[in-house]
């Protein structure tokens, strides 16, 4: 017997990948411009116009308990910065120690500063994301290195050759790195331009946003799962099985479109909207 595949539209929220039948979907686009909607519940992001109809649009990673991709990105910006003020009072300390004749005692390994070991473990979801990373990697490596290189300058008594390369280092090597820092919220501000699908079943039309539409795809129905907690009940009412997709072998969270549509038009928005 053949095997039986439905297409299904495969979108990301964060490193998770969730399929919907394509049957609800009405259609995809770049989220335009919301407007905010007065006392509407927290997973309500605003309303948007398509097609002349005002459709109000639900943040689907608030919908299934996740932080939002702007709550994310805020997060990782601070992290940033505070990683950046790290190298900056690293080069600082270093160059008192040479000052003062005595020992440097922070971490010359690039592997085991803060910013190295989130950096060793960080995955970034986008080629973009991924590609500005890596552009770090040359010169905190150089500016950890610069600390063995003071160190063994002071101890052949070469203090001012030691305090010339840390000037250079200040105007150079931290300076680059710090640019590195200071571009990426702009990076992040550019790459998180949400999704948003319209779901549609009759005359109920709503939008859920998504940090990104993969692919539509067809799933192998034969792997369709039921997803068990460890007291037995299902996920929730959103997300109860997985399935592979029928081209890649992808693992997929499924959604239950009627679910999705049911709760997404619960959520309180308010009369006017």
């Amino acid at each position: 017997m053949a095997q039986q595949v439905v297409p299904w539209v495969l979108i990301r929220l964060d490193q998770t990948v969730l399929g919907i039948e394509s049957s609800w979907v009405r259609e995809m686009l770049l989220l335009p411009q919301s407007a905010a909607v007065p006392q509407a519940a927290a997973e309500v992001r605003g309303v948007i116009t398509v097609r002349d109809r005002t459709i109000p649009v639900v943040d689907l990673r608030r919908l299934l308990g996740m932080s939002s991709l702007s709550e994310d990105a805020d997060k990782l910006n601070a992290l940033l910065q505070q990683r950046a003020e790290d190298h900056k009072n690293w080069l600082a300390e270093l160059e008192r120690s040479v000052r003062e004749k005595r020992d440097f005692t922070l971490t010359l390994d690039p592997h085991q500063c803060a910013f190295g070991k989130w950096y060793d473990t960080f995955k970034p979801t986008s080629v973009v994301l991924d590609s500005h990373l890596k552009r770090f990697d040359l010169p905190h490596q150089q500016i950890h290195a610069l600390g063995r290189t003071i160190a063994e300058l002071t101890r052949a008594g070469r203090d001012d050759e030691a305090q010339t390369l840390i000037e250079q280092a200040h105007r150079g090597t931290l300076a680059t790195l710090l640019q590195l820092f200071a571009e990426t919220p702009k990076i992040l501000a550019e790459m998180n331009r949400e999704m948003v699908i319209v779901l549609r079943h009759g005359q109920c039309v709503i939008g859920i946003t998504a940090d990104a539409v993969e692919s539509v795809e067809a799933i192998k129905t034969e792997t369709v799962a039921e997803i068990q907690l460890s007291n037995g009940s299902g996920a929730s009412g959103l997300v109860t099985h997985t399935a592979r997709t029928a081209k890649t072998d992808k693992l997929i969270l499924i959604m239950q479109g009627r679910q999705l549509l049911t709760r997404c038009s619960s959520v309180p928005v308010s009369e006017a909207a």
